[in-house]
C-alpha cells in the first residue's frame, strides 16, 4: 500500500493534466516520470521502476536520482529548454540504476503543463537501448577486427612485391605517404584518401609476374625487358579485380603508369579517361621513382624529380596534382 505521501504526490500529477492519460502513463511498457522546474520527481510509472530498480515511493519528492555524475549542468540546461517549451527528442546517455550497474537510455523530453496551460516542469519517456548499445559495440568490434585483417593482407601483399624486388624496398610505402599528402593537400575526402592509400600500398603488385632477373638487373634493360616490365599495371589489375574492395583499386592500379596526353601504358589512356586517384598516384609515383636509386642508375635526387614533373605539368600529369605535390615541398615535406 502506498504511503500517504505517495498519494499526494500522484493526486498532484493528475491535477497537472495528467489525469485523463493516467492509465496509458501507469501502464506504459516505456518508463515515464515527470518532474518540476527543480527536478523534483512528480510522476514514475512502472515501466521506471523495473528499469531503473527505485520504487515510487523511492524517487516521489526527491530529486531526480538518475542524472549521471558530472552532467547535471547538462541535465539542468535541457530541463530549462523544456520549461521553455521546447520539446526534445532522442538524447542517448548511460546512467546508474539503483544498484549501480549501467544503463543506456534514449530519453524524449516535453514541457509539463498544469491544468491553467503554465509549464511547471518536463514530463520524459525513456527508452532501454542498452541492446541496441551492445550490438553497435560488437559490430563496430567486427568492423575493426575485419579493418585490421584488410590492412595486413594488403601490406603482406606489398611485402611479397618488395621480397622479389629488393632494390626497391620502402617504394611503395613513400608513394603511398606521397599520394596521401597529396590528396589531402587537395582536400578530397577521408574515402577517397583511404582508397589512394591501398592502391598505392600494392600498386607494383603486376611486378609479381615478372622475372626477377629483370626487376634486379643491373645496367639498362633491353627493349624486350622493358617490354615484360611494362605488363605489370596489367598484371596488377587482373590480380586485383577479383577482390572486392570499396573503391576501384584494380582500376587505379592499372591507370599508374598512363599519362594525360597518351604515352602512357597499358592502355594509352588520355585526359579524362585516367582516374583521379590513378593521377594523384602517378605523379608520387614518379617523384619516388626519380628521387631514389634504381640498380641500373644512381639516385637523382629530389629536385630533379621535381623538375620532371615541372616540366611535363599539364602534358603527362595533371596540374592540379603536380600543383599540389609542389605546394607540399615547399612547405617542407620530406620523402622518407
Amino acid at each position: 500500500m502506498k504511503s500517504k505521501a505517495v498519494q499526494k504526490q500522484r493526486l498532484t500529477a493528475e491535477q497537472v493534466g495528467l489525469q485523463p492519460l493516467w492509465s496509458l502513463v501507469h501502464g506504459s511498457p516505456l518508463a515515464i516520470f515527470a518532474v518540476d522546474q527543480e527536478a523534483t520527481v512528480l510522476v514514475w510509472n512502472p515501466a521506471a521502476e523495473r528499469l531503473f530498480g527505485w520504487d515510487e515511493q523511492d524517487v516521489l519528492g526527491r530529486t531526480n536520482p538518475i542524472v549521471p555524475e558530472g552532467r547535471g549542468e547538462e541535465f539542468r540546461l535541457l530541463r530549462e529548454r523544456a520549461v521553455a517549451g521546447e520539446v526534445y527528442t532522442g538524447m542517448e546517455v548511460r546512467v546508474r540504476r539503483k544498484d549501480v550497474s549501467p544503463v543506456d537510455i534514449s530519453v524524449s523530453t516535453a514541457p509539463l503543463c498544469n491544468e491553467s496551460g503554465a509549464i511547471i516542469g518536463l514530463m520524459a519517456v525513456v527508452a532501454d537501448i542498452s541492446e541496441r548499445k551492445r550490438m553497435e559495440e560488437a559490430l563496430r568490434e567486427s568492423l575493426q577486427k575485419s579493418r585490421r585483417i584488410f590492412d595486413e593482407t594488403i601490406h603482406a601483399l606489398a611485402e611479397a612485391v618488395e621480397k622479389r624486388d629488393p632494390y626497391t624496398s620502402g617504394h611503395q610505402r613513400r608513394v603511398a605517404r606521397l599520394a596521401c599528402a597529396i590528396a589531402d593537400e587537395m582536400s578530397l575526402s577521408v574515402d577517397q584518401i583511404n582508397g589512394i592509400r591501398t592502391a598505392a600500398i600494392v600498386h607494383d603488385i603486376g611486378k609479381l609476374s615478372v622475372p626477377v632477373e629483370i626487376l634486379s638487373k643491373p645496367g639498362r634493360l633491353s627493349d624486350a625487358e622493358q617490354s615484360i616490365l611494362k605488363t605489370h599495371p596489367q598484371a596488377g589489375y587482373e590480380i586485383l579485380d577479383g577482390i572486392e574492395f570499396p573503391w576501384p583499386i584494380a582500376r587505379i592500379v592499372q591507370q599508374h603508369h598512363e599519362r594525360l596526353d597518351g604515352t602512357g601504358y597499358p592502355l594509352g589512356l588520355q585526359g579524362d579517361k585516367i582516374l583521379l586517384e590513378a593521377k594523384i598516384l602517378t605523379v608520387a609515383d614518379v617523384v619516388e621513382a626519380t628521387s631514389s636509386y634504381r640498380p641500373y642508375r644512381p639516385a637523382n635526387g629530389i629536385d630533379a624529380a621535381l623538375g620532371e614533373i615541372t616540366d611535363h605539368k599539364g602534358t603527362r600529369y595533371a596540374q592540379e596534382v603536380v600543383d599540389a605535390c609542389l605546394g607540399l615541398f615547399n612547405k617542407g615535406f620530406v620523402l622518407e
